[in-house]
């Protein structure tokens, strides 16, 4: 059986809070969704819930992701590759929250994934957070909807032309017999 791209949407985005809400009060990114095959960036808000100070922060992608860009966090240096993104020589305090932002390139089969988050600490620590994130069908570009609207209306036409023959026959046997 074959989904709509809206049922699947429907379907990913609620697999998608559901698979966040463990996680919800910790690391969080905006949007929690891309279309597959594109490239968008999304932020990753990242609060301090230790006493220690954060001092570097990571984002690893899933095999099929490609980080393209991470950007710059005041007070932050970045590097990044393909797979990992990484901020370090700052610190955020306790209770605090910084912002951090990536361009992402998703793999073209939609899917709910785990991203992995890192937050290292002034005394050591490293804390290990699972992000859930939903990679969407594709939208289909205009062409492709606007071919499949012209096949259902011809397809209608079709129809109608058929009962309106069926109706016309019938009408005119039943005259015939009279």
């Amino acid at each position: 059986m074959r989904c709509s791209g809206w049922s699947s949407l429907a379907i990913s985005v609620c697999s998608a809070l559901a698979l966040a809400a463990p996680a919800a009060a910790h690391v969080a990114v905006t949007p929690p969704f891309l279309a597959a095959g594109s490239s968008d960036s999304v932020e990753l808000s990242v609060p301090n819930e230790r006493d220690e100070p954060m001092t570097g922060f990571s984002l690893t992608v899933p095999s099929g992701f490609e980080i393209v860009q991470a950007h710059p966090a005041d007070g932050w240096d970045r590097t990044f590759s393909d797979s990992t993104a990484t901020w370090t020589a700052g610190a955020l305090s306790s209770g605090a929250s910084a912002t951090y932002s990536v361009e992402l390139k998703t793999p073209a089969v939609p899917a709910v994934v785990e991203l992995e988050a890192v937050q290292r600490y002034d005394d050591g620590a490293v804390v290990r957070w699972p992000v859930a994130f939903t990679v969407t069908p594709a939208d289909e570009s205009s062409s492709q909807s606007l071919a499949l609207a012209a096949v259902v209306g011809l397809l209608g036409v079709l129809v109608v032309a058929a009962i309106a023959a069926v109706a016309w026959r019938r009408r005119r046997r039943s005259l015939q017999e009279r």
